[in-house]
């Protein structure tokens, strides 16, 4: 995938997305097809790949994939796609134990991707050269303990340049000292760019979030481009980049944390974009992670899940999961806003907050009479949207041309 067009924010930011960006399903396929399909995808983190088998199916687009940890210890990216018939091997995320097997006829596969054998061999597939039918390789690169997975197994060789722009951007936590927890799972009825733009958008922070995060005001944000990346910093207080932690909590507690060379003092970035659909936000008593799954025009899963360092506990964001939590659907465990008992703005929780805006925002876009007016100015405002809004146009553009 190309770079972004452009370097740093815009000066004067102006909306480049039509309306049908986000509600066409035209649209939403050439993205599955292109974007998605060129870029590189969430997979876990290191520590959810311990020991040989362990793995985790994903898709990229239009592509289904799978990350497994190898008897060797490195981990390997294959399309998840059974050489027999194309049925997918794996699902959600698991240990296979020593061999990957198809659940169709189960033709048998190596944590190396070799195919082994398959039942009646002798009788259906006499003449079968078992070597002709390893399972086809994708690619797979680790950034800061987080595994990434792309379908083009020849993308490897650029990973490292896809997040090098990040490299210079403090990181406080590493994942081998933290304790993992649940993944929380929100419906949104919204297009994966409406809450991603609405996630960049410091214009709103002091406005809608007036009860819940109550700032800062778009002055007092900063957003850094890094490459195709945005890290968001607030300045509120003596007007040095810090964490939101930071701006929220008045600073560390006392608390021997693991942190990133030069971000002891808490300035390391409080939010992390990963473009295209990958949220990090590390916290003083561990870390955040969020991945945004779209599935249609109109309807995104926010996959979101935390990680403490042992015996510790962000309490301020323990209550924002709780309220999450308290919206989950029995039927198939996810958080959707007509399940709350209050409106949104009532709940205390500024996700919620989010996702309200951003349906209303989703509905409005389907209106005629629908448009975008002037963008605020500024690095802690709108121009973010702006930025974000090049370099996804950039990356669509580079996936039609392959």
């Amino acid at each position: 995938m190309h770079g972004p067009l452009v370097s740093r924010l815009p000066d004067d930011p102006k909306q480049l997305l039509p309306p049908a960006a986000y509600t066409s399903a035209e649209w939403f396929e050439r993205e599955r097809r292109t974007l998605f399909a060129g870029a590189w995808t969430y997979a876990g983190v290191v520590t959810d790949f311990a020991a040989p088998g362990d793995y985790a199916a994903v898709y990229a687009g239009v592509y289904p994939l799978a990350v497994v940890r190898q008897a060797d210890g490195t981990l390997a990216a294959y399309h998840n796609l059974c050489r027999h018939r194309g049925t997918e091997l794996l699902e959600g995320r698991g240990n296979a134990g020593s061999t990957l097997v198809c659940p169709y006829h189960r033709w048998t596969f190596g944590l190396d991707g070799g195919l082994i054998g398959m039942p009646a061999r002798s009788a259906c597939f006499p003449d079968l050269d078992r070597a002709e039918f390893s399972l086809k390789p994708a690619a797979v690169g680790v950034f800061k303990g987080v595994v990434f997975v792309h379908p083009d197994p020849e993308a490897a060789a650029g990973f490292d340049a896809y997040f090098a722009d990040l490299e210079d951007a403090a990181w406080p936590h590493d994942f081998n000292d933290l304790v993992g927890g649940e993944v929380i799972t929100y419906e949104m009825n919204c297009n994966w760019k409406v809450y991603f733009e609405n996630a960049i958008d410091g214009y709103h922070l002091a406005y809608l979030h007036e009860h819940t995060l109550g700032g800062p005001l778009p002055s007092r944000n900063v957003w850094d481009a890094h490459g195709r990346h945005l890290v968001w910093y607030s300045t509120e207080g003596d007007g040095r980049k810090r964490s939101m932690t930071q701006f929220m909590q008045g600073g560390l507690a006392d608390r021997d944390l693991p942190m990133a060379a030069g971000a002891e003092s808490g300035e390391y970035g409080g939010v992390f974009m990963l473009f295209p659909t990958t949220v990090v936000s590390p916290k003083p008593y561990g870390l955040y992670l969020s991945e945004l799954v779209p599935l249609s025009p109109d309807l995104t899963l926010l996959k979101a899940r935390k990680w403490n360092l042992t015996g510790g506990d962000d309490d301020w964001f323990a209550k924002e999961w709780n309220a999450a939590l308290e919206a989950r659907d029995p039927a198939d465990g996810r958080i959707k806003l007509s399940r709350l008992k209050k409106h949104p703005l009532e709940t205390g929780a500024f996700r919620l907050e989010d996702i309200w805006v951003c349906e209303k925002m989703q509905r409005a876009m389907h209106s005629p009479a629908y448009s975008v007016g002037a963008l605020a100015k500024g690095a802690g405002a709108e121009a973010p949207l702006a930025f974000f809004q090049q370099v996804y146009l950039d990356a669509m553009a580079a996936g039609d041309d392959g």
